[in-house]
């Protein structure tokens, strides 16, 4: 008889890596997107399920609520070659499109 847990284990992973395709097919357009950056190749299984739990997408359905505009949004970092376009959240790990969004998104205060 198999393990429900191992199954459930199973189907959690498989699925967060099969929703990192448009992701990754993001990559190339003219937008900075999330998979243009480093630090997917990282992220763990569980790490990408949380990403996909909280819907984050590269490009906001509406522009008023992005990433970049988000309390929750980790300014890029410089690196010596110029800065880096993409971010990070304080929900997940991995790099984060100033124009993405996902369901936590909350007002920055200015």
């Amino acid at each position: 008889m198999s393990d429900p847990v191992s199954r459930r284990r199973f189907l959690v992973s498989a699925s967060a890596v099969l929703g990192l395709g448009p992701v990754l097919a993001a990559c190339g357009g003219g937008d900075v997107t999330a998979a243009s950056c480093n630090g997917y190749d990282a992220l763990t299984p569980a790490d990408l399920q949380t990403r996909e739990a909280l819907g984050y997408v590269d490009a906001a359905p509406n522009p008023a609520s992005r990433c970049d505009n988000c309390r929750l949004f980790n300014q890029p970092e410089m690196e010596p070659e110029g800065r880096n376009p993409c971010g990070g959240c304080q929900l997940f790990q991995g790099p984060v499109s100033p124009g993405g969004w996902c369901r936590s998104w909350s007002a920055a205060t200015a």
